[in-house]
């Protein structure tokens, strides 16, 4: 009978209706935009004055902002880039129940439908629907996701089902009661609970919710121009990684927004950390050559070479390139499954066939970007918009 009741009551946000109140959600963030907007504010026009205790408090819930939603709700949650331990868990999910941004469950079940619908009226936040609605019109003006079918691995889980049916708690204790404590360590309750509770929440929502609308509106696209999903400089910056978006639509199970090594992507630094520590392991990377694939096909698309045989001769030859890299890298991989008794000195000389392809890619890519500038130089090639050398 339970589960009958469950079945009847489950909804799945879409973009396909009109807007309709959700009124729960309403009720749930009006307060809390009242009183980050005007209660710090007010509380320094009064004479309260900034000390460091509740700055030092606000960075630190910021930065249980982002294992929760980064790390956790999204990439070790919703793409199993990686594979948490159990206390790994239990801190994803409380940093996440302080950003107040739904359950594991309920936020997972969107973010899932997103990937798979993209840009359609199935995805919850399309973007085709409106900038408004990707940003937040879709949290207000739709109902809240309780349909977990596509979510089957994260709803065995005790601790996520506790946490969505007792989300309140969960997201009172994480996000204000904490603070408020910490606040009183410092004899400063008030000054924390105002920035590092309610400010905070309303600076990490608003730089979340950005990704979801910003970054499927400005940015470039070099490893897709078949999606809305753009790579955003701004957006990483604000959302500690998450706005190298083309990219992780692109390769989604990437534990890995900012693939480059300077890429700023604090997420990707935590999780990589976290192995070190017991709490993260498996870490998923995209094989460096289908990244080298997809920035090339992009490329491809922008440009007509039908009349130009020597970038077609030189795009042949990258292609040659890359799968006798790609090939060799199975290899690899294969090899360090096994660890035969010899496996050691097989992998040296393996490596250093990879690496020689890698070098007649990279020199071949090389030759190709400059003669394809070349091309655009003496207007044999029309401009696109996403233009090659921005890649």
């Amino acid at each position: 009978m339970a589960k009958e009741k469950f079945k009847r009551t489950s909804i799945a946000s879409t973009s396909s209706l009109g807007f309709d109140p959700n009124w729960k959600n309403i009720g749930f963030l009006i307060p809390i935009y009242v009183f980050g907007l005007f209660g710090w504010p007010l509380y320094l026009y009064l004479g309260g004055g900034i000390q460091w205790p509740e700055l030092a408090i606000g960075f630190l819930m910021y930065a249980f902002s982002i294992i929760g939603v980064c790390v956790g709700y999204h990439r070790g949650f919703s793409h199993r880039s990686f594979k948490m331990s159990p206390l790994m868990k239990w801190i994803a999910v409380f940093c996440g129940s302080s950003t107040g941004e739904g359950s594991v469950l309920s936020w997972c079940a969107d973010h899932r439908r997103h990937h798979r619908y993209e840009d359609t009226e199935l995805d919850p936040y399309n973007v085709n629907r409106s900038f408004w609605w990707a940003h937040m019109g879709w949290i207000v003006g739709s109902p809240t996701t309780t349909e977990f079918s596509n979510c089957p691995d994260l709803y065995r889980e005790p601790l996520l089902r506790n946490q969505d049916k007792f989300y309140v708690p969960w997201f009172l204790v994480s996000s204000l009661l904490f603070p408020l404590l910490l606040g009183f360590v410092f004899d400063r309750p008030l000054a924390s609970l105002l920035l590092a509770g309610f400010t905070r929440l309303i600076i990490v929502q608003q730089f979340t919710f950005m990704i979801n609308s910003y970054a499927h509106y400005f940015g470039r696209r070099p490893y897709s121009t078949e999606i809305t999903a753009k790579d955003s400089l701004i957006c990483a910056i604000m959302a500690s990684g998450e706005g190298w978006h083309n990219y992780h639509h692109r390769f989604p199970f990437d534990y890995r927004n900012g693939h480059r090594l300077y890429h700023w992507d604090p997420a990707k630094w935590m999780i990589y950390v976290g192995q070190f520590l017991g709490l993260t392991r498996t870490l998923i990377r995209t094989p460096q050559a289908e990244i080298y694939r997809a920035r090339l096909q992009t490329q491809r698309a922008k440009w007509s070479l039908e009349d130009h045989p020597h970038l077609e001769k030189i795009s042949d030859r990258m292609d040659e390139a890359l799968q006798k890299w790609q090939k060799l890298s199975v290899e690899w991989e294969a090899l360090k499954a096994k660890k035969h008794d010899d496996w050691k000195v097989k992998l040296r000389p393996l490596r250093q066939k990879i690496c020689e392809a890698r070098a007649d890619y990279i020199a071949a890519y090389q030759n190709w970007k400059f003669q394809l500038n070349e091309a655009i130089r003496l207007g044999l090639a029309a401009a696109s918009p996403d233009s090659a050398s921005s890649n």
